[in-house]
């Protein structure tokens, strides 16, 4: 710099002008101490304006040599003042730079591990800004004549701005590890916790999750810094905010958690599983709902239909009742025609029905098996009293025997009796014979027959079928075969005939049942099946003893075969010991299933299952016989009646008689097991094209036509009645 002082710079000379300053035409003392003071101030200002984002102007570099001492002496402290804070902003920028981490969770562990660092770093940084400040300032006397010579370059233009990329999310299996170590972890050191030691995890007042040592180190690290934020000594107190909530947290409210693992699960989607089954719970609900009403309404719709179809069947009746009574009308009013002879003579012959047709009144349904596993087969009319015994089983308890039925009884209950038979009873009837004891003879598959003594008939004044004694065992009889059907003679009250699997009869006498009187060994059919382990056999499963009177008191059996008549028991000549054929089954495509006789009628009526071997169609054939006076051989009583309708179930028919005005008339009755309903057609084929006169469709869906029967007990009004496997039902015939 110059060798003389400011004062004496004054006095020598003026102040240059802006235009000396410019072409250097000063003094040279003065040139060099305005240039080093004016290069020196105008470096200074450059600096500042620089730092303001300014260049500065000709104006500033000229204001005269007090303002440019002003300005230098203010330059070393604006340096000073503003030099630390850019300092230590470049060092806090660098430990950051160092110690940053990817991710909030690491940014926070840097800052928590590095706070007392900074601080220092601080300090030192503040300390070493003014001797840089110092050094600046004799850098900046030595580039004066640099600074002042050439004027600042501007600064230059920032790049473009580059477009951020998001980077590509992470596998779908890469983030549900990640979260699941998250879970795991404590969110400060970012370190799997433990169940147990230092880093065991605990939790906070407001929830969250840490290990012990992180949180204990958290809480005391923030009341360390806010004690020096204070300018005080920490106190014995310790608390601080939560990592993740910034809610206030003591050293108290560290609390252990005690288990094994824990571990954070999304229940999202099984809050959504859960909605779902509650929605299908409900649509389940309404369904069962909708479909009881429907199941209402299909009952009420199907009885709607029985109802209508009972009308219609009672309509039809009552239209073939007028048809009748107009055909009697024409046949009075035609009675002096030369056709009444013939006429009459028709009639007497059975070729037309005797007065109107018959009409049946439902009188009684009686449930005998109403739980599951019970079951009922046979039926047996009592010739002399108003009583009915229906074949009951239950194999659960080995529970065989018959149900008795007061027909004219208060209730109409069954009342079940005591009969010595291990498995089901297949045959049972009541004697015929009115003088004496009055005998039961029942028949069962466990190869015995059983003869039981019926009590007496109850006293007058009284009823129901519990005040009649209970009956008693008279006799046990041995086959040593299963027995299917048996019978009562005709004349002997003593003589009783059994039906055997084997297609065996056998006769037993009363006063020495231990061994039959007589065995009749029927043909073996060798393309039979096997029943009940006796191959090439076919069971009895119908036996009727014909009057003595009319027919000398012989056999007529029935099998799947067909008819046959037995010969008589004083035959001993091998050919006349033979079976006779009544009536042939015409084929295996025609097998025989039942056997009736009415005495009164001399009718016999036998029922076929059939098939049609070229269409292979189901069929069901009832044929009635009577005997011809003047030869003694069976013959047709009227065409044969064709149900179309399979016969799966070995049930009974039956033919009856009642007394109709001066004339009996004639009845048979089977069960229709495809509709479940009862028909009855008159047995001379009058009443129509096929003969049918009544048609009974009482029975439910579910039950099967098993039997049925009819009688007339003295002068009363005739009844019949139909047993399926659940029930008896009574009617009234009129």
């Amino acid at each position: 710099m110059g060798g003389g002082t400011d004062a004496e710079l004054s006095q020598s000379a003026s102040p240059p002008s802006l235009s000396q300053v410019l072409n250097g035409a000063f003094p040279q003392h003065t040139a060099s101490c305005g240039l080093s003071r004016n290069g020196s101030a105008a470096s200074m200002q450059s600096v500042e304006s620089s730092r303001a984002g300014q260049t500065p102007d000709a104006g500033q570099a000229t204001e005269g040599p007090h303002a440019v001492a002003e300005t230098r002496e203010r330059a070393p402290k604006r340096l000073r003042t503003e030099q630390p804070p850019a300092a230590s902003t470049e060092a806090q920028s660098s430990e950051q730079a160092r110690h940053r981490r990817p991710g909030i969770a690491h940014e926070r562990q840097s800052r928590f591990f590095s706070s007392s660092e900074s601080l220092q770093q601080t300090e030192s940084e503040g300390a070493s800004a003014a001797s840089d400040g110092q050094e600046c300032d004799s850098s900046s006397s030595s580039s004066d004549s640099y600074d002042f010579a050439q004027p600042a370059a501007p600064p230059p233009p920032p790049p473009p701005p580059q477009p951020k990329q998001r980077p590509p999310p992470p596998p779908a299996h890469q983030q549900g590890a990640q979260e699941a170590e998250d879970c795991n972890s404590c969110s400060i050191c970012m370190e799997p916790w433990t169940v147990s030691g230092p880093h065991r995890v605990v939790s906070l007042k407001c929830g969250h999750l840490y290990g012990q040592a992180c949180a204990k180190k958290w809480l005391r690290r923030a009341s360390q810094k806010r004690a020096q934020q204070a300018g005080a000594a920490p106190g014995s107190r310790l608390w601080g905010k939560c990592p993740e909530c910034n809610q206030r947290a003591d050293w108290k409210d560290i609390r252990p958690i005690y288990a094994r693992s824990i571990v954070a699960v999304d229940s999202q989607q099984v809050d959504q599983l859960a909605r779902q089954l509650r929605e299908l719970r409900d649509a389940k609900l309404r369904l069962e709902d909708e479909h009881r009403q429907l199941c209402t309404k299909y009952s009420e719709m199907r009885n709607e239909v029985a109802r209508v179809r009972r009308e219609l069947d009672l309509s039809f009746d009552r239209c073939r009742w007028l048809q009748a009574q107009n055909a009697s009308l024409l046949r009075q009013a035609g009675a002096s025609s030369p056709h009444a002879a013939a006429g009459d003579a028709a009639e007497a012959a059975g070729a037309g029905p005797p007065g109107p047709l018959p009409c049946a009144r439902l009188r009684a349904a009686i449930p005998v098996a109403s739980q599951e596993g019970e079951a009922l087969r046979v039926l047996a009319v009592h010739p002399h009293e108003p009583l009915l015994f229906a074949s009951y089983s239950k194999p659960a308890l080995r529970l065989h025997t018959l149900a008795q039925i007061d027909v004219y009884g208060a209730g109409s209950r069954a009342f079940l009796l005591d009969l010595p038979h291990e498995q089901e009873i297949r045959g049972a009837k009541v004697s015929p014979h009115a003088a004496g004891t009055r005998f039961l003879l029942t028949a069962s598959l466990d190869q015995t027959a059983a003869v039981s003594a019926l009590g007496s008939p109850p006293a007058a004044g009284s009823s129901g079928a519990t005040r009649r004694a209970a009956p008693m065992l008279a006799a046990r009889l041995n086959v040593n075969a299963p027995c299917w059907a048996c019978e009562w003679d005709a004349a002997d009250p003593n003589l009783c005939y059994v039906g055997t699997a084997r297609s065996r009869v056998l006769a037993f006498d009363l006063r020495r049942a231990d061994v039959p009187v007589h065995t009749w060994d029927g043909p073996r059919d060798a393309g039979a099946s096997q029943q009940q382990g006796f191959p090439g056999y076919s069971p009895i499963h119908g036996i009727v003893a014909l009057p003595a009177a009319r027919h000398g008191g012989r056999l007529l059996v029935a099998n799947s075969n067909g008819l046959f008549a037995l010969p008589p028991r004083s035959a001993q000549d091998p050919q006349a010991r033979s079976w006779t054929p009544v009536a042939p089954a015409h084929g295996s495509s025609r097998a025989c299933y039942s056997l009736s006789y009415d005495e009164q009628l001399d009718c016999i009526a036998a029922s076929y299952r059939s098939q049609d071997p070229a269409t292979g169609l189901r069929a069901t054939e009832h044929e009635l016989y009577g005997a011809d006076p003047d030869t003694g051989c069976w013959q047709k009583r009227r065409p044969c009646i064709s149900v179309l309708s399979a016969q799966n179930k070995m049930a009974h028919t039956a033919v009856f008689s009642y007394a109709a005005g001066p004339r009996r008339r004639g009845l048979f009755a089977a069960g229709v097991e495809s509709t479940r309903t009862v028909k009855l057609w008159d047995t001379g084929g009058g009443g129509g094209g096929s003969g049918e006169v009544l048609s009974l469709s009482d029975a439910a869906a579910a039950e099967e036509i098993v039997d049925v029967g009819g009688w007339q007990w003295g002068h009363e009004h005739a009844m019949f009645a139909s047993l399926t496997n659940t029930t008896v039902r009574l009617y009234d015939i009129r």
